[in-house]
């Protein structure tokens, strides 16, 4: 084999190589998809908080509601489901000021604790955001 040769055929070779590398590390397109859908769900918690904590605001008792019923007060187009599956966000009120919003993630390890509010950190292990509600006063 000529030299010229040995060297295209090196290079290519270190190219497919990097890009294999490159693919497990990222976990390609479908790992993409993937991470895209949580995503959306943690924005779909994020705006589920922001519409509870509406809801506490508004309702004169300044307590957490006891579901994600829409409310007249706190107009809102947040899905209560999973757009990707259908499965409805869990969530539950823990007491007057606390709460728990929930989702099933494809890749939860994949999400930071700190990838929700400050106020409202999130689990990777339950796939749950909690949120305060303070009062005034």
């Amino acid at each position: 084999m000529r030299p010229d040769r040995l060297a295209v055929w090196g290079l290519t070779a270190i190219v497919i190589a990097l890009l294999a590398v490159a693919f497990v590390q990222t976990g390609g397109p479908a790992a993409g998809r993937a991470e895209a859908r949580d995503a959306a769900r943690l924005s779909d918690l994020r705006d589920l908080q922001r519409f509870v904590v509406c809801v506490a605001r508004k309702s004169g008792t300044h307590s957490l509601p006891g579901t994600l019923a829409p409310v007249d007060a706190c107009p809102d187009i947040t899905p209560r489901e999973d757009r990707f599956t259908g499965t409805p966000y869990r969530y539950e009120r823990l007491t007057d000021t606390t709460f728990r919003l929930c989702a099933s993630f494809d890749v939860p390890e994949r999400i930071p604790r700190a990838a929700a509010y400050s106020d409202a950190p999130f689990d990777p292990e339950t796939g749950c955001l909690t949120g305060a509600y303070m009062p005034p006063g």
